[in-house]
Order: structure tokens, then C-alpha cells, then sequence
């Protein structure tokens, strides 16, 4: 597949309807749905790593290893955590805007945001590394920054098992490789332990929610998807033909789930649920308080921090 072709197959209607920055008057969408809808959309799971001092990214493109990145430039959130998490907090030289975990990354130089990065910026910074994503950051950035001879790594997990060799392909292009090995080993067995935890309760259904205005929901093939059956739970959306299905109102009323989760940058309370659309008030998960707002940036970035998000999912259904 070409680097236009998954570029392409990636920017699915719901990324492209706010290239998530959220404007007055547009759907009221989660800004980690771009995230979370590259982690259904695809992605080389099963890359070498490495070979012949190259490393495959998520795009096909064979990266050099060598030499170790001394000043690289993060242009995705869940990037510049894995990047701290490998103990590179000398070496991030710039960030975007909405890369705020961990306190420290705030203090690095602000290079714009996901969809509209500062090159100029950039380029003052003189990175012999720049990281992206392809739900975050576009082909035509990727193609500038290609065009004015940086080295590019473009990271697209699409399950926690790609998240994981993510991590591991940083590591290996940054010289963190033991770390990176550390951190997932912990990573790992975070998630027996929590899965573990999940199947003594009772299981119950779920609807996860990344907006409300239109109402979408998490289906199959996600990584969401897989947080919820990690933390024990039946999806109710498991059967819709696309991994982040729109669904109406009145759908929902019939499906009846045990809980609703909501996403914190869609919804800041229950209530907003409930006052959005008022006939939800006979749903079950309604009455009995089952309607949880949730840490969108732990829930759905896709970086060291997931497993946090689902101690946090596990924990909310087990009320």
C-alpha cells in the first residue's frame, strides 16, 4: 500500500469533520477519536524489528537506526508521552500544542497544532528525528517534512498489541531499547493483572461513547473495542458494519445497556448526557447512575498510559 493509500484509507469521515480541534458550531466530537479511529483503521502489526539498520514504520517506509537521535521533534500527543516514558526528556526538543503529559512536556518548544504544524518552527529546532501519526498529522505535512529532508517515523498501531510494538520500534530508533523492553514487560503484566480482576465480576453491557453531537459509538476491530472486553464487558455496538458506527437515539433505547462510558472532552457530566437527549432518562444505565464520564487522555491516547485507562474503565464497572 502506498503512503497516499493509507493516508487515505486512515482520514475517515469523522476525522476529517473537525481534524480534531473542536470549533464553535461543529460536532461536538472527541478530540482522541482521531486516535482512537486510526486503531480500527489498520496498521503493520507485524514488522521486523529491526533489520540491516533500517526500521519499517507504520507507512512501509524503512527508517535508518543510526545515528541515535539526538533532538527530535514529537508531533502527537501519545508520541511525546512514549518518548518521556523511555527516559528521552533531553532529546524532545518540540511538541505540538495539545502535548501536555507528562507536567514536563510542557515546558518544551510548542511547534503548532496536530493539523496545521509551524515548519518554520520546526525547522529552527534542527531535529535529526521527527515522530507523527497518521490520525493526528496529515499526508501533506508528512509529505513537506519528507520534502525538506528530515527523518520521519510515522507510528499507526491499530490494536494494544500494535501499541505495543510502537513502543518497542521507538525504543529500537532511539536507542531506549532495553527500556522500552522494561515498559512493556510492565505494560504487559498490568493488563493480565487487570483482565485477571475484570472476570471474577459479573459481565455487563457497554456502550462507549466518543460523541454526542452526532452520537457515535465504539465498534469492533478497535482498540476501544478491546479495552472493553479486556475489562470484562459485552460491547452492545459489536455488531455494527464500521469500527465507529453513528447510532441513533432511539437504537439505544432499545439496546438498554448496563453502563454508558463518555469520553471527559464530549461530556463534562452525566447530566449533559441526559439533557442532551431527555427520553434516555428511562435507559437503565441511566437509572441507575451507570452513566460515567471518563479521562479521554487516559482512556484513548494510544501511548505508555493505556493500561491506566483500562484500571480506570475496569474500575468504573465495577460499581
Amino acid at each position: 500500500m502506498t503512503t497516499t493509500n493509507l493516508w487515505q484509507k486512515q482520514l475517515t469521515p469523522s476525522n476529517k469533520m473537525n481534524n480534531g480541534i473542536r470549533s464553535k458550531g461543529r460536532p461536538k466530537v472527541s478530540l482522541f477519536l482521531l486516535t482512537a479511529i486510526a486503531f480500527g483503521c489498520g496498521g503493520n502489526q507485524n514488522d521486523p524489528l529491526p533489520r540491516s539498520g533500517v526500521l519499517t514504520d507504520d507507512l512501509g517506509v524503512d527508517v535508518r537506526i543510526s545515528p541515535t537521535p539526538q533532538r527530535i521533534v514529537s508531533l502527537a500527543p501519545s508520541i511525546t508521552e512514549t518518548l518521556f516514558a523511555l527516559g528521552l526528556d533531553s532529546a524532545v526538543v518540540g511538541v505540538t500544542d495539545y502535548c501536555d503529559y507528562p507536567p514536563a512536556a510542557l515546558n518544551k518548544v510548542r511547534v503548532g497544532g496536530l493539523s496545521n504544524p509551524g515548519f518554520e518552527q520546526i525547522a529552527s529546532l534542527n531535529p535529526d528525528l521527527i515522530l507523527l501519526s497518521v490520525a493526528g498529522n496529515s499526508q501533506a505535512d508528512y509529505n513537506k517534512l519528507s520534502s525538506l529532508g528530515f527523518r520521519l517515523f510515522v507510528s499507526n498501531p491499530s490494536t494494544i498489541g500494535s501499541l505495543f510494538t510502537s513502543i518497542k520500534k521507538i525504543g529500537e530508533l532511539t536507542g531506549t531499547g532495553p527500556r522500552a523492553d522494561s515498559l512493556l514487560a510492565i505494560l504487559r503484566k498490568t493488563q493480565d493483572s487487570l483482565t485477571l480482576t475484570a472476570r471474577l465480576r459479573p459481565k455487563k453491557s457497554v456502550l462507549m461513547l466518543v460523541s454526542i453531537r452526532p452520537l457515535i459509538a465504539v465498534g469492533k476491530g478497535t482498540f476501544l473495542h478491546e479495552l472493553i472486553e479486556m475489562a470484562n464487558a459485552r460491547n452492545v455496538a459489536v455488531d455494527a458494519a464500521v469500527s465507529y458506527p453513528i447510532m441513533s437515539r432511539e437504537h439505544i433505547l432499545t439496546l438498554q445497556p448496563h453502563a454508558i462510558i463518555v469520553m471527559s472532552d464530549v461530556a463534562r457530566s452525566p447530566e449533559d448526557i441526559v439533557n442532551a437527549y431527555n427520553e434516555w432518562r428511562t435507559l437503565r444505565a441511566v437509572q441507575s447512575n451507570s452513566v460515567m464520564i471518563l479521562d479521554a487522555s487516559l482512556l484513548s491516547r494510544p501511548g505508555p498510559r493505556i493500561m491506566k485507562g483500562l484500571e480506570l474503565l475496569v474500575s468504573a464497572l465495577a460499581h
